[in-house]
């Protein structure tokens, strides 16, 4: 930290709605409180369904490089800390100029409010206090100290249970104190923080562990630079108090387990009522409370534990409540509560004791009846969802004992209704968490039972989609989607290249059937789980599918969630793996992690990635170093679209020769990564098409030595040049004579029109003109301004044109037909032969031909086509005697 921390006077916490589209991951759903140094929302992750804290830093934190540095230490030290008695750290980053972290929500208050002037029975204490140390052990064994014990900083849950939060002071055992930056509580803080004449480590913590037993017995918070702590009622207890908080670090207990120990072995040895609290003092018990007896989901309104905010020479932490008016209590058990325990046939006095004497007002009214007794806990009844989260790895697992409540069994299969509106992606990427997928219902009569099963008045997603494969619905499982399910008019098969194009299905809300939507709209959904254990619909078995489809050259179905790009198709795949585990999912599919070949697909990426990245996450694609240090893309593609991040790649850190997209700052850009170390939060896979390839020019062969590649496809063309090229190359003299006849009429008359055109509109029609010159077709229209002789010559050479077309047209389709089979007949003897490179080759020669209508009129116009696996598709400039540059488009005359 620098010695003089931002001071971020005026901090305006952003609202809700700016909030939303930062955390696109997140739902925030209340502001709960701000203070000088920060702000904190309640939100729910939507991924896991689960309630979270996202505390928002001042942007002067984020400009200071200092601070940064530090927090980013400190954040990811703390997320590497697991214990039940330490509020866990989730994720934390920077978004739009905002320092952020994301932490566990917890339902429950401050140790402070329950405790504040109140002594509390030893027992409890003893409990308390060394099941603290046990957690601040495990941190310890983590190299983190917390440097700021307090009650203000222990949070009880709903049943009292200790958790340690604000761990902003926590830095690791190693790491260097700025100069002149004390940290700290006074009373709590061990003497060498703010000395600096011992070193701070784990045993400054047992320091503050001691002054915070002290206040537990004592009723009142230790004074300032107090050392050697005692209460003067038992001296085995201001022993251990003594040693806990002696002025030299060394004489302390050196790891708060030996603390803790010392706790539990004493706490059977008390007894007595000297150890109870006061009466007029003491809290009641946590379950006592009458308001959770007749609201078991509000016992406890929810409370949130703010990180501590780094700030001069103090420290500053603060709760933030929805309701301050009730306050979780310590049971105390008192001393007729314990004879009771240990002798229940016993008869006891059951008048409570004399209060000590006290302000008037403090004083209990005497019970009309007998001692209370202690209260029963109270079993909260588990949700669905929460069964389902409890439930969760047994069903991943296969396992199908238990579901959770209300679960429908029909056919086979096991039904849960998820009453949590999320994303279609969302809805899917929960499902398979749970070893589920999103529900099937391949007939009207199973889409009737759904909808009378699960009565909803909302559509609901289930495992339909189109995507991928262009108006082909398909369930998840690879079936067919019937035409018999849709709703009247669906599905209109609406598709885009966009994430939110209509290509998944929902149950409709008005009737037993689906309608299609796009993905973000936010629905409930159905799972499903094949009771015999099976899963059709994994990702992994629909990836399978695809593979074997493309392996037996049949057209394949690919995952639902692939986007159709240019021919080319891509799939976010929202798993958190290392680059050699997204690379082997991605090659089992019969794809590879996905590679930019051109400016459409840069587009298409960067615009889905910016909606769901998180700020820091990254996104897999297919891009390393090879072994000359140089970075290059999986498919041996140019690497000329890839778009870094500012100052990088930076090659900072081991082993970082892997490629994602990442979000810093708001921008997604390419950065360089280590594919070993933490898993990367998504893996985006391609199924590219050859014609959307963008391949370095290989080095040529000498002319007299062409390759074999180049040879086996001389061959083929020829063959296919032989017995189609003279008849094409008569319809060809033709269509060109028409476009050369009008290209020249129309050119005179742009000339003769100098009285009507400027030089300037003169130079762009005739351009214009020239540039259908060498083009195989004629343009679909002409500028709306073209001078009406010349409209009336196109719309002529328009007629010629497509005369011609349709007398040679079935011929041309012979043509392809016969190139086709002989493109097939070479895959297969390549197969055969154990050539799988040359198989491939005209195994992508087919697709090309598929989707490109130029190719074949190239091939026997005699044009010298390149090969599949090269970049050019088409020559800029017309060779000598040779038309070229064909537009990649359908044929406008069909």
């Amino acid at each position: 930290m620098s010695e003089t921390p931002p001071n971020p006077a005026g901090f305006v916490a952003p609202s809700l709605e700016e909030l939303a589209p930062l955390f696109p991951a997140y739902e925030i759903e209340a502001f709960i409180a701000q203070g000088g140094m920060g702000a904190v929302y309640r939100a729910t992750q939507r991924s896991l369904d689960r309630l979270v804290a996202i505390k928002i830093l001042p942007r002067e934190f984020g400009e200071d490089e200092n601070f940064r540095a530090s927090f980013e230490a400190e954040a990811k030290a703390m997320a590497k800390l697991n214990h039940p008695n330490l509020i866990g750290v989730y994720d934390f980053g920077d978004i739009d100029g905002m320092l952020f972290i994301v932490m566990e929500f917890v339902e429950g208050k401050a140790l402070y409010y329950s405790v504040h002037k109140k002594a509390i029975d030893p027992l409890v204490a003893f409990e308390m206090v060394s099941t603290i140390s046990r957690g601040l052990a495990h941190a310890h064994a983590g190299g983190i100290i917390h440097r700021d014990i307090k009650p203000a900083n222990i949070l009880l849950d709903l049943e009292a249970n200790p958790k340690i939060g604000d761990f902003g002071l926590a830095r690791p055992l190693d790491q260097d104190r700025s100069g002149g930056v004390v940290f700290g509580t006074p009373g709590y803080t061990a003497p060498e923080v703010y000395k600096n004449d011992h070193p701070v480590d784990q045993r400054s913590d047992i320091f503050s562990i001691g002054a915070l037993l002290y206040e537990l017995l004592s009723g009142k918070p230790p004074a300032a630079d107090s050392t050697g702590m005692a209460i003067g009622n038992d001296p085995r207890i201001d022993a251990i108090l003594k040693k806990a908080t002696h002025a030299d670090p060394s004489t302390r207990y050196s790891d708060a387990h030996d603390l803790a120990d010392s706790l539990d072995k004493l706490a059977p040895k008390l007894s007595g009522p000297r150890f109870a609290a006061p009466t007029h003092n003491r809290p009641r018990p946590v379950m006592a409370n009458p308001s959770l007896a007749s609201h078991k989901n509000s016992s406890f309104l929810p409370l949130l534990l703010i990180l501590l905010a780094l700030a001069g020479g103090g420290t500053f932490a603060y709760f933030a409540f929805f309701n301050k008016t009730e306050e979780p209590h310590i049971p105390v058990i008192d001393d007729s509560e314990k004879r009771e325990k240990d002798t229940p046939k016993k008869v006891v006095d059951k008048t409570p004791p004399k209060p000590t004497p006290g302000p008037p007002k403090m004083k209990p009214k005497r019970p009309k009846k007998d001692a209370p007794k202690k209260p029963e806990k109270v079993v909260v009844k588990e949700t669905p969802l929460q069964a389902l989260q409890r439930l969760g790895e047994d069903l991943l697992a296969g396992k199908r004992e238990e579901f959770p409540p209300f679960t429908q069994k029909r056919n086979g299969s096991a039904y849960f209704y998820a009453k949590l509106p999320v994303t279609w992606h969302e809805a899917n990427k929960l499902s398979s968490t749970f070893g589920a997928s999103l529900a099937l219902f391949p007939d009207p009569e199973t889409l009737k039972w759904a909808r009378e099963s699960f009565k909803e008045q909302s559509a609901i997603w289930v495992g339909a989609s189109d995507s991928g494969t262009e108006g082909k619905w398909h369930w998840q499982d690879g079936t067919a989607v019937a035409a018999s399910v849709w709703t009247e008019g669906g599905p209109d098969n609406e598709t885009t290249t966009t994430p939110d194009g209509e290509d998944f299905a929902a149950l409709s809300e008005s009737a037993p059937l689906l309608e299609d939507h796009p993905a973000s709209l936010k629905l409930p959904f159905i799972l499903e789980w094949k009771l015999d254990g099976t899963t059709p619909s994994s990702l992994e078995s629909q990836l399978a599918r695809t593979a074997a489809a493309l392996n037996e050259k049949r057209a394949p179905i690919f995952p639902a969630g692939t986007a159709n790009v240019g021919g080319s198709r891509f799939l976010l795949v929202r798993r958190a793996m290392q680059w050699d585990e997204a690379s082997n999912l991605a090659i089992s599919g019969g794809g590879h992690l996905a590679v930019m070949s051109n400016e459409n697909e840069v587009v298409y990426t960067h615009r889905l990635l910016q909606g769901v990245l998180e700020e820091q996450k990254s996104c897999w694609i297919g891009g390393r170093k090879n072994d000359e240090d140089e970075w290059e893309n999986v498919t041996k593609e140019s690497f000329d679209f890839i778009n870094w991040l500012p100052g990088e790649p930076d090659n900072f850190g081991e082993g970082e020769e892997f490629l994602v997209v990442r979000k810093m700052d708001g921008q997604v850009g390419a950065n360089d990564e280590s594919g070993t170390q933490m898993p990367v939060n998504f893996l985006l896979i391609e199924w590219s098409h050859p014609s959307q390839r963008n391949f370095s020019a290989v080095a040529e062969a000498p002319e007299d030595e062409p390759t074999a590649l180049e040879k086996a496809f001389a061959e083929v063309r020829m063959n296919i040049i032989n017995k189609h090229g003279r008849n094409y190359g008569r319809f060809r003299k033709k269509y060109d004579d028409i476009i050369d006849d009008f290209v020249k009429k129309s050119t005179s008359e742009v000339i003769n029109l100098d009285d009507r055109l400027n030089p300037d509109q003169q130079q762009f029609l005739i351009a214009q003109l020239k540039a259908m010159e060498g083009e195989y077709w004629l343009p679909e229209e002409i500028p709306a301004r073209t001078p009406k002789k010349i409209k009336r010559y196109f719309d002529d050479a328009q007629t010629d044109a497509n005369d011609l077309w349709e007398s040679y047209e079935e011929d041309f389709e012979e043509a392809l037909r016969d190139y086709f089979e002989l493109l097939n007949e070479a895959s297969r003897q390549a197969f055969k032969k154990g050539d799988q490179v040359l198989g491939l080759a005209f195994k992508l020669e087919t697709e090309f031909l598929d989707e490109d209508d130029i190719l074949l009129h190239k091939i026997l116009n005699g044009v010298k086509v390149p090969l599949p696996t090269e970049k050019k598709k088409e020559e800029e400039k017309p060779k000598e005697g040779e038309k070229s540059k064909a537009k990649d488009k359908p044929r406008k005359n069909d």
